[in-house]
């Protein structure tokens, strides 16, 4: 007897979740209740979340090693069989009723991949301030350097087709990972598109620690540009350079016209070191530029190749 892949494979990555995962499985096997579906759990738990999971009808993963949410992740994109994948976290802040939105778009033909807004409707007191502001600041961020258009990058809830897999290359093993998703599939050329989803306020205590989080995410975003669009990185980084090389200068050149003597020595060696990094910035983003065009090409020839 052959058996058929499901349409979706729903993906919830766990950690300390016995006070809600129950009731995210059977919300999600409620709202997919009409299509064909599957629900693993990748588990780091050190209480009863991978019981609880499995008596709730769930397919549980252990996760292996000491990686975070996007290592969990990751392996289970490993198990997942389904056409679209679906993952958000199992701590009760998503909603599963919006997967049926969040794969419309993809069952349109719309979109390769479907980012969830949260701040669309968020319930009061989902989300801290201070959070806002971070997730704010790392989507214009993310915007800026990967040429998207995404209101909320660090979303947890993201649906696309499994194809997608084979085209993109994933390293992130905590949280940066879902802006790495983003940033693959802008690299790839594919189709984005981002719908409103609810958040709740969570079950249970929070692992997300924005102090560490939020630095290694903006980390990660500048790592991925020097792979994704070097010369626009350092270009950026070259022009701000250089026009704190002329903000320095600018008070020397003023007092030398005036005294027809170089007192402000200190501005001078800055502006000189300013002016000196920022050309050096912009040199090395032509050459990294370069260096990445014919590994384009050479990738694209051995593709050609094997056609």
């Amino acid at each position: 007897m052959k058996f058929l892949p499901p349409k979706i494979s729903v993906i919830i990555p766990t950690k300390d979740e016995q006070g809600s995962i129950a009731k995210v499985i059977q919300e999600t096997r409620v709202a997919l209740d009409a299509i064909d579906h599957e629900i693993i759990v990748v588990d780091a738990s050190n209480d009863d979340t991978p019981t609880l999971a499995v008596r709730a009808g769930a397919k549980l993963v252990k996760q292996v090693g000491n990686g975070g949410v996007g290592d969990a992740l990751i392996q289970g994109f490993y198990w997942a069989r389904g056409e679209y994948v679906v993952f958000f976290d199992g701590d009760w802040t998503y909603d599963p009723n919006d997967v049926l939105i969040l794969i419309q778009p993809l069952l349109s033909d719309e979109a390769d991949l479907v980012n969830g807004n949260r701040f669309a409707n968020m319930e009061d007191g989902a989300m801290p301030v201070g959070n806002k502001i971070g997730n704010y600041i790392l989507s214009w961020l993310g915007n800026m350097l990967f040429h998207t258009s995404i209101s909320d990058s660090q979303s947890g809830m993201k649906a696309f087709r499994r194809s997608l897999l084979t085209r993109v290359t994933l390293w992130e093993r905590d949280f940066p990972m879902c802006s790495e998703l983003l940033a693959e599939a802008s690299k790839q050329n594919m189709r984005m598109a981002e719908v409103g989803i609810k958040y709740r306020r969570r079950i249970g205590k929070s692992k997300l620690q924005p102090s560490q989080a939020g630095p290694r995410i903006l980390w990660a975003s500048l790592k991925m540009m020097i792979d994704y669009d070097p010369f626009f990185l350092f270009l950026e980084i070259g022009l701000i350079l250089e026009a704190l090389a002329l903000a320095f200068a600018w008070p020397v050149m003023v007092d030398f016209i005036q005294f027809g003597v170089f007192r402000l020595v200190g501005r001078a060696l800055l502006a000189a070191f300013c002016s000196l990094a920022g050309l050096l910035s912009l040199f090395t983003g032509v050459i990294l530029n370069a260096f990445n065009y014919s590994v384009k090409k050479i990738e694209a020839r051995l593709e050609a190749s094997r056609q």
